[in-house]
């Protein structure tokens, strides 16, 4: 009898310690198997390093009242202009310039005038690039000590949009959208998953659509961050959703019915276009949606569907600060002049 009690207590015993491993292993797996396990594996590859966009004006600060304009151009010429107070810009000198090494990471850019033109004082010249990311350059100049430093000059205004609803079209809404402002007029792409009929789709998203995020939100049920944002964060967001319009168009898309969900094509968007603002500089405070327990808790609480949508007010939660509201975003996108491509 003793030796039976004993045997049993140790499958009790064994039987509790297996219970308790298996327990403690489902609470390290994610809530949704079906969520990939390893990102980086359907992401892409890492994020690149920050690229140095020299093409464009720059602006260096000599003075309190005078200051040098450099006017890049694609074909290597830059203009030179002086600019004294509220005066016009005086053009006083063309160049030609090179990027001797790799031009998305350069260390030196080379200078060569003509005919009575001089650069820094120079026929010719050679500038050390110290450090840069979207909207500066600070470089080191021939026969001026220490380092200058250069801001970019951009007469356009870039914005990015997170919108998402829940409990709607038997699915959630949701897709970000970024916003090109010149001369006043809004230029829009937007791509991800948005209404149609009782349904909810993934693609473009089209003007009719995405005009009915462009308010305030309404309620609890809707979540609406809008940023402002560089040019280069602008090109980078906007290269991914020209990306995923592409995907979606082409039925060539990552995730497809029957075989797993459509909105996990919607995770890996938003994750994506949401890292492309810290390529270059720590700018927001970005949740890292990695699927990674416990420290990526959304993806384990959440349902593929609404994972766009708790995400977004996560990231609404943390830039608080930066979030434009509707009065101004008013102002700045003007509704009755929208344009889209």
């Amino acid at each position: 009898m003793k030796r039976t009690a004993i045997i049993s207590l140790l499958a009790i015993v064994l039987l509790g310690s297996t219970a308790f491993a298996q327990e403690q292993e489902q609470k390290q797996k994610p809530k949704y198997p079906n969520l990939p396990t390893k990102p980086e594996a359907v992401f892409g590859p890492p994020a690149e390093k920050c690229p140095c966009n020299i093409v464009g004006t720059w602006k260096a600060q000599v003075s309190t009242t005078q200051a040098r304009l450099y006017t890049f151009d694609a074909d290597g010429t830059v203009k030179v202009l002086a600019v004294s107070g509220t005066a016009k810009p005086r053009e006083i000198a063309t160049t030609k310039y090179a990027l001797p090494e790799d031009p998305n990471a350069p260390k030196q850019v080379s200078f060569t005038a003509t005919g009575k033109n001089r650069i820094f004082g120079q026929a010719k010249a050679t500038m050390t690039i110290v450090s840069f990311d979207d909207s500066s350059i600070t470089c080191e100049i021939p026969g001026i000590a220490g380092t200058t430093r250069w801001t970019r000059v951009d007469p356009n205004r870039y914005l990015i949009v997170f919108v998402a609803r829940k409990g709607e079209h038997n699915g959630g809404a949701a897709f970000p959208m970024v916003i090109k402002l010149a001369d006043g007029v809004p230029t829009i792409d937007a791509v991800g998953m948005y209404p149609v009929g009782e349904q909810v789709t993934f693609g473009s998203v089209p003007h009719e659509a995405y005009k009915d995020y462009l308010r305030e939100a309404r309620g609890d049920s809707e979540v609406i961050l809008r940023l402002e944002i560089t040019s280069g964060q602008y090109e980078r967001a906007l290269k991914l959703i020209q990306e995923w319009q592409r995907r979606a168009r082409e039925d060539a898309l990552v995730y497809k019915e029957p075989y797993s969900q459509v909105s996990l094509n919607n995770v890996l968007l938003v994750r994506t276009v949401s890292e492309t603002l810290n390529t270059c500089q720590n700018d927001f405070d970005l949740y890292k949606l990695d699927y990674v327990h416990p420290t990526d808790w959304i993806s384990n609480e959440t349902s593929p569907d609404y994972i766009p949508f708790v995400f977004f007010k996560e990231l609404r939660r943390r830039n608080e600060a930066r979030h434009i509201d509707y009065k101004k975003f008013q102002e700045l996108v003007p509704m009755s002049n929208l344009a889209n491509r």
